[in-house]
Formats: C-alpha cells, sequence, structure tokens
C-alpha cells in the first residue's frame, strides 16, 4: 500500500523541491494529492515573484493534472476556517 500525501504550495513553489517530488510520485514511491487551492497558491507566488508568467503558470498546473489524474482532491470547508 502506497503512502498518499498532500503536497502543500510551500513544497510546488521551489521548483527543484517539486521536480524531485513529484519525480517521486512518479516512480510510485508514494501518492501524490493537491487541491486547487494549493495549486493555485503555488503558482501565485511563482508568477508574483517573477518565476513564471500567468501563462506558463496555468501550463504548470494542467501539467500536473494531467500527470496525476487522481491526484486532486476537494478540502472540507470547514478546514479553511481553521486556517483563518
Amino acid at each position: 500500500m502506497l503512502l498518499s500525501v498532500i503536497l502543500d504550495s510551500c513544497v510546488i513553489y521551489p521548483m527543484p523541491l517539486c521536480d524531485t517530488l513529484m519525480l517521486a510520485a512518479e516512480a510510485e514511491l508514494y501518492k501524490l494529492h493537491f487541491s486547487q487551492e494549493i495549486l493555485d497558491g503555488a503558482t501565485r507566488n511563482l508568477v508574483k515573484k517573477g518565476r513564471m508568467t500567468n501563462d506558463k503558470a496555468s501550463y504548470f498546473q494542467e501539467q500536473i493534472k494531467t500527470n496525476f489524474p487522481d491526484g486532486m482532491v476537494e478540502v472540507p470547508e470547514f478546514l479553511f476556517s481553521l486556517q483563518r
């Protein structure tokens, strides 16, 4: 049984770490999960810091979703209220 891991935006943002974690998931060392909110947070920061354009950020998100189609999870609304 594979370990399931939710990747937060703070580990998707640094590209070398993101690449390593995506390759490990692709090699089936663990099952990768993420939410749309997590992807938006990571790409928002990449664009804000000038490391990606908006178009590249959209492409990046689509590639993650395409390569890990079972990775998307919905975050229950009550968990968002815990962050505030």
